[in-house]
């Protein structure tokens, strides 16, 4: 049994031995190929066959397509150079001055105080005014929406601006406070109090609204900061984005 054993080993080693010069001779082959040409540009793409996914875009051009989205939605808005930071953590990305939001009908909702924002923010303010702060105003106060006091958007400071508090989101852009609602009739529905129950219904309808568009929104009662006005934000609160303050 044993000399079967070495006379079969004997037999096989000519095999081994030509089986390590071919893979000797593939890898020699393979070391002398020329390199693969670079990916052919997406531009140029063969018909029929899917083209390489174009390369991330840049802030620049991430700031620009998003400005360029919101003009084509009908709102008044121009890149504005970012602001110098006063307190750490403060900034704000691709800013833009938001001075007015056409509404479904055409008609058009000045923002007198111009807010400084983020692109990111302004998108989704411009949406809110135009789906439901002006619609609303024509059907529950059977007048158009002209005109919504802000405030500056953009404020470096900490919540409340109190002293070693969190950075506000108004420090990053992400946040406007409502004042007033002015309308084409020229009355000023004023955040802190209402003259009517009309009125009051309108702005519990557009503050009820506003926690479906916005993570955090705070009006009169909820505390002493938001008496006479109401904050909207889309800071993320959590890991998931789904944490909403509706107060």
């Amino acid at each position: 049994m044993a000399a079967h054993s070495v006379g079969s080993r004997r037999r096989s080693a000519p095999a081994l031995v030509g089986v390590a010069l071919g893979a000797a001779a593939s890898a020699v082959a393979a070391a002398d190929e020329p390199p693969l040409p670079p990916p052919r540009p997406p531009e140029l793409a063969t018909p029929g066959k899917p083209a390489q996914a174009p390369p991330p875009r840049g802030p620049s051009e991430a700031a620009a397509a998003c400005l360029a989205k919101l003009i084509a939605g009908g709102a008044g808005a121009e890149a504005a150079p970012a602001p110098a930071a006063s307190v750490e953590g403060c900034g704000i990305d691709a800013p833009v001055r938001l001075s007015s939001v056409t509404g479904l009908g055409g008609e058009v909702v000045n923002l007198p105080d111009r807010p400084l924002l983020a692109c990111e923010y302004a998108a989704v303010l411009a949406d809110y005014v135009r789906l439901i702060v002006a619609p609303l105003g024509q059907a529950m106060l059977h007048a158009k929406v002209a005109g919504i006091e802000t405030g500056p958007g953009y404020e470096c400071r900490t919540q409340d601006r109190i002293a070693g508090a969190k950075l506000s989101a108004h420090g990053k852009g992400l946040a406007v406070d409502f004042v007033a609602i002015g309308l084409a009739d020229k009355r000023r529905v004023l955040i802190e109090r209402q003259t009517g129950a009309d009125e009051a219904s309108y702005l519990r309808a557009v503050r009820t609204a506003a926690c479906g568009w916005f993570t955090t929104v705070l009006g009169p009662g909820a505390d002493t900061f938001h008496a006479s006005n109401m904050h909207l934000d889309i800071e993320r609160r959590d890991a998931s984005g789904n944490y909403r303050i509706c107060e």
